[in-house]
């Protein structure tokens, strides 16, 4: 009797094992809970200090993407080196998608090639593009010229006359300038500083005489009759100064250099993060909120897959590689 009592219950125990493996491969049932992930806030490492333009798009941009994501994105600000020092410190990170880090383009195909860096560019991923911009140069109102094609006239003729202000050694207005500056044989006296902000204080008290960077930064003084901007890094024109002139306008659509900024993650992360951050950021930055945000700071949103995100950055790494090289800023 109890030799068929025991029996009877293996029998049981083993209907009960197969059924589990059944339910297994079927997805219906799961023994441990399935990846709550963001279960804590995400932190968004910002390669540049409180009030910038790329601190001022990645909060925008976090604020938009936290109830999507279902967690608080929390801003780190990281400044220094021209954005190397956020870059590094989010490649250093866990890849666990709790930190990410939203940077401007030069700090990732720019300034890793003026000096030694912790991190190459395998050790990140570019989770999403989030906007793009033109860089402006503009001048005092009494500068001598009216249009581009006189203010690089100007800067041509005169040699060392003029000093401009940049964002860093072997940032965004250090490399922009050189592809429109070193064709045409100009030569001008470049002052580095640590962004956009400080370069608009230097400019408006006169310690330098041409103001390059982001257009958010210099719109409203353009407004009030301060500034006067000649020309931008694109292309084309943008809306937000629909009368500055682009590189097409002077025949120089070939030295185009876009002031983008994106998202990235450690090299790591796991794809299901991955596209789940991806999917959230790319909503967030579509948002009407968002979008306006931006098309006030002069820049558009700027939304493309993954593959063309990698293949964009890698393509503008290399050639700013080879301009470092004609600078002679690259390092060894």
């Amino acid at each position: 009797m109890i030799w068929s009592r025991s029996r009877r219950f293996g029998g049981l125990a083993r209907s009960a094992a197969v059924a589990l493996i059944a339910a297994l491969v079927a997805g219906n049932y799961s023994p441990v809970k399935a990846d709550s992930y963001p279960d804590r806030p995400v932190q968004l490492v910002v390669p540049a200090g409180p009030g910038s333009s790329t601190d001022t798009i990645m909060r925008s941009l976090a604020q938009a993407a936290s109830p999507m994501l279902g967690q608080s994105i929390v801003i780190l600000n990281k400044p220094g080196a021209s954005g190397t020092i956020g870059v590094a410190y989010v490649t250093r990170s866990e890849p666990d998608g709790y930190t990410i880090g939203g940077v401007p383009s030069g700090a990732i195909t720019m300034a890793p090639h003026v000096a030694a860096q912790s991190f190459q560019q395998a050790d990140y991923r570019i989770v999403a593009m989030i906007t793009q911009a033109a860089g402006v140069l503009c001048v005092h109102p009494d500068f001598p010229a009216k249009n581009a094609g006189e203010f690089l006239a100007e800067l041509k003729n005169n040699p060392d006359k003029y000093t401009y202000g940049s964002d860093g050694v072997g940032a965004f207005v250090q490399f922009s300038t050189a592809r429109i500056f070193q064709p045409l044989g100009i030569r001008q006296r470049i002052i580095p500083y640590t962004g956009a902000d400080q370069t608009v204080t230097a400019f408006l008290s006169r310690t330098i005489d041409i103001y390059g960077g982001a257009i958010a930064s210099i719109a409203q003084f353009v407004a009030e009759g301060k500034a006067k901007c000649l020309l931008l890094t694109t292309a084309r024109r943008f809306a937000t100064l629909p009368d500055v002139e682009s590189l097409e306008d002077v025949r120089m659509a070939q030295a185009q250099t876009l002031l983008w900024r994106a998202v990235i993650a450690p090299r790591d992360i796991s794809q299901d993060r991955f596209e789940k951050l991806r999917d959230v950021l790319t909503k967030a930055a579509q948002s009407p909120e968002f979008k306006t945000m931006a098309a006030k700071r002069g820049e558009e949103v700027w939304v493309i897959s993954a593959e063309d995100a990698a293949k964009y950055a890698a393509g503008e790494f290399v050639q700013m590689e080879q301009l470092a090289r004609e600078l002679r800023l690259k390092q060894n």
